[in-house]
């Protein structure tokens, strides 16, 4: 007799489980049987990472850990547990009975099972990105006039944005500081203008500016959320303008300026250190008394990153979701994109005069960004910064189909 036998998805595994026939008095905690997670705890001393992998086993999961945690030939091992989510539920209740820190250990493990629990079925918000510029990377220029830019954001929301970004600084590579007062001399007409008309839909406004006083001023015109670059470390000012404003803030890993940033893409494990100091920025905004509600985090594609680090990132951009924070993603029109454009890299070599620019086909990039934009959607990205919104709606549309 030939069985029938194929694998189930763990974003499926509740609606299989139904059509089986379980119980379904028991079918919310039955299914944490069947989901499994993967979670790595840094630096624990070889006392505690026995503990944890003798709890782990007991209990049909699982710990790597290193090999001298054995013979205490470590001073500390970094540790994965793996295992199902009712199973380190239960290595969690055990690790708080223990000693070496471990409860708090327990309790750290126990907030990534349920940020994994969380509905990831949402289709990401589109931030449309509003230029108001002489010299950003792709649409420098086209915006100045502020009835064009105004008009510009409109159609943004016709297409599909719910966000529009608003910046009158280029921060892309070599880029020179623009002084707050020229920032908001170009910002506020626009801003006043979408404020006033936008006042009856559900449209959130948000100013690209590293600036303390330029969040002040456009918050006052009614912004909702101030999007730093520099994870509030350009400004000293600009945690505490957060604070007293309410206002939404994204809090975007970088080192250095525009200035120097491509000199600073070197790192170790490029992941690893990104999260954790992107979750410095994060605690920093915290001690200044900055709402978790209002924290959203970017990762920074493009900011001190090369292309290969860029592309690690998007490949691991769901384990930025472990920090419990709404994520934002903007890679639209990036270099690392336009690597991808081999048309853009043929053009370049047959003609050393042509600009960057004008050798790139802006339809190309845009398609390969709303490409990108399905696999954001796909893992739980929350917002998705682009150029062209129609095409990443469209592509969302699609994706709406198959999460």
């Amino acid at each position: 007799m030939q069985f029938k036998v194929r694998r189930i998805l763990p974003k499926n595994i509740k609606d299989e489980i139904q059509k089986t026939g379980f119980s379904p008095s028991y079918l919310d905690f039955g299914i944490l049987k069947h989901q499994f997670l993967n979670i790595k705890i840094y630096n624990l001393k070889p006392e505690a990472a026995t503990i944890l992998k003798q709890t782990a086993l007991s209990l049909g999961a699982d710990v790597a850990v290193h090999r001298g945690v054995l013979d205490h030939s470590i001073q500390k091992s970094d540790v994965i547990l793996s295992g199902s989510i009712a199973q380190i539920r239960t290595v969690c209740e055990k690790l708080k009975k223990q000693q070496f820190s471990m409860p708090k250990v327990a309790d750290e493990i126990l907030k990534q099972a349920e940020i994994f629990l969380e509905d990831t079925s949402k289709i990401p918000d589109i931030m449309g990105i509003l230029n108001i510029t002489e010299n950003s990377f792709s649409d420098g220029g086209r915006f100045l006039n502020p009835n064009i830019a105004i008009e510009h954001a409109y159609k943004m929301i016709e297409d599909g944005a719910r966000i529009i970004d608003i910046g009158a600084e280029s921060t892309k590579p070599g880029a020179d500081i623009i002084p707050p007062e020229i920032e908001i001399e170009r910002i506020s007409p626009v801003i006043k203008e979408l404020r006033q008309n936008l006042a009856c839909m559900d449209i959130k406004i948000s100013i690209d500016t590293r600036n303390a006083e330029t969040a002040r001023k456009m918050a006052e015109f009614g912004a909702d959320i101030i999007n730093d670059v520099s994870g509030l470390a350009f400004d000293e000012k600009m945690a505490d303008i957060i604070k007293e404003t309410g206002v939404k803030i994204v809090i975007m890993h970088s080192r250095g300026t525009p200035k120097d940033m491509d000199n600073l893409a070197c790192y170790k494990n490029t992941v690893d250190e990104i999260y954790f100091e992107l979750q410095e920025r994060v605690q920093y905004a915290l001690n200044k008394g900055i709402l978790p509600s209002q924290i959203i985090i970017d990762p920074g594609f493009g900011f001190a990153k090369n292309n290969e680090q860029n592309f690690e990132i998007l490949s691991k951009i769901e384990e930025f979701k472990s920090m419990g924070y709404p994520l934002l993603a903007g890679l639209s029109r990036k270099r690392f994109i336009k690597s991808l454009d081999k048309t853009a890299i043929f053009n370049t070599r047959q003609d050393k005069n042509a600009t960057e620019n004008k050798c790139t086909d802006f339809d190309t990039l845009d398609f390969l960004t709303s490409g990108a934009s399905l696999f954001l959607a796909i893992k739980g990205v929350d917002i998705i910064r682009v150029h062209d919104v129609l095409k990443t709606r469209q592509m969302l549309d699609l994706t709406r189909m198959i999460i």
